[in-house]
């Protein structure tokens, strides 16, 4: 059995921990060094309660870049739980085993504002040389496949509400109405949605920044909710889309599925 540790030992623990919790408020992602250098702790010291707080669930690091990030936010009075880290647990799993029966990766968002919010992603775990986003980046909520997939089966009140703030935005199409009318028919018609063809997954024009990637994507469902929207991404050299919806798509759907039945069984009793 290990030697027990003393009052003053325990205390000084849980400060560091509080230490390092902090700092990943204020980072809101960091690597091992980076904490050791805004932490000033020795690196086995830093390790080792770093891995006590991700079996705690007070952090974690996503497959995506492995950087180290906040899973409870401190507050004065209450810790509380950022409810994406449950979706992405909830997702992994489902995702990781898409990913070895397609070999394509995928990513998960969510929507924030007039953006969608990439939360994860296993372009890292796949090998493959395809664009490698950040955790957190920001996608284009009209031209990309994830923003389409939401805009289609979130709520009418919610879509709604989205247009008449992209309305406002400098340089809006006057028919964006229509646009997004006849977007969300043909997402829900086909059952999954694609890019925009002129969207080269950055929000500069596709003659600057192209990623040469092709996306399907679907909604994540539960309890009539949109959690967020899951998506294939492959080079579009290797692959015609109808080949990959033709293949794959199911397989995308299923994982959906999978993922809403995971949040469900992890969510609190209603």
């Amino acid at each position: 059995m290990g030697k027990a540790l003393s009052s003053d030992d325990a205390v000084r623990s849980v400060m560091r921990a509080m230490q390092i919790l902090r700092a990943l408020q204020d980072l809101q992602r960091a690597s091992l060094a980076e904490l050791q250098r805004h932490t000033g702790l020795p690196k086995p010291t830093l390790l080792r309660l770093m891995h006590t707080l991700e079996a705690e669930q007070a952090v974690w690091r996503p497959q995506g870049d492995g950087l180290w990030r906040p899973a409870v936010l401190l507050q004065p009075t209450r810790i509380l739980r950022d409810e994406h880290l449950r979706l992405v647990e909830a997702a992994m799993p489902a995702l990781e085993a898409l990913r070895e029966r397609v070999i394509w990766p995928s990513d998960l968002a969510v929507r924030q504002g007039l953006s969608m919010r990439l939360l994860e992603t296993t372009r890292r775990a796949s090998g493959l040389a395809v664009n490698r986003d950040p955790i957190g980046h920001r996608i284009d909520l009209l031209r990309s496949a994830v923003g389409r997939a939401y805009l289609a089966h979130c709520p009418p009140a919610e879509r709604a509400s989205l247009l008449r703030q992209l309305q406002r935005r400098p340089g809006a199409a006057r028919d964006l109405p229509e646009r997004i009318e006849a977007l969300v028919a043909e997402v829900l018609r086909q059952g999954y949605a694609v890019r925009d063809p002129h969207y080269g997954g950055s929000d500069a024009s596709i003659d600057t920044f192209d990623d040469q990637l092709r996306a399907i994507a679907v909604p994540v469902i539960a309890r009539k909710r949109v959690l967020g929207c899951i998506n294939l991404v492959w080079p579009r050299r290797f692959a015609a889309r109808t080949d990959v919806v033709a293949r794959h798509l199911r397989d995308l759907q299923q994982a959906a599925s999978a993922i809403a039945d995971a949040w469900v069984a992890g969510a609190a009793p209603r």
